[in-house]
């Protein structure tokens, strides 16, 4: 760049900032450039299928005072194990939720997870707790 250009592009610039780019050898390291991926389709990447497991999430709680039972939230509790990582997802087709109380001196809620060993919907048959 020469100082005419310098000075037109940046019309406050200070003395100090036209020296520095009009030293070729003060020009800094070179800029790195993307890798050129070519014309070349990607090439086509196995993806996981579909996971068709079956679960049937248990949600107990155990309580000094029973609830009624649309207040117990279970939703939460099936979405907490699903980011958790303990069931892939809570559709309907996947998840069966069972939800249950029982009246104790302490309160705690227990989850059950179960996956279905069975070529049909969900059932009650063949069930193997995780």
């Amino acid at each position: 760049m020469t100082k005419n250009e310098i000075t037109r592009r940046f019309p406050n610039a200070s003395a100090a900032f036209i020296a520095a780019n009009l030293d070729p050898e003060n020009s800094g390291p070179a800029a790195v450039m993307e890798h050129d991926p070519g014309d070349a389709s990607l090439a086509a990447e196995t993806l996981q299928g579909p996971d068709r497991r079956q679960f049937l999430v248990r949600v107990t709680a155990f309580r000094r005072r029973l609830l009624d039972e649309d207040n117990l939230c279970e939703k939460y509790h099936v979405d907490l194990c699903r980011y958790a990582g303990a069931i892939p997802d809570d559709a309907p087709g996947q998840v069966k939720i069972e939800v249950g109380q029982v009246k104790s001196k302490h309160e705690e809620i227990l989850i059950e997870i179960y996956e279905f060993f069975s070529a049909s919907p969900i059932g009650e048959d063949f069930l193997k707790p995780l």
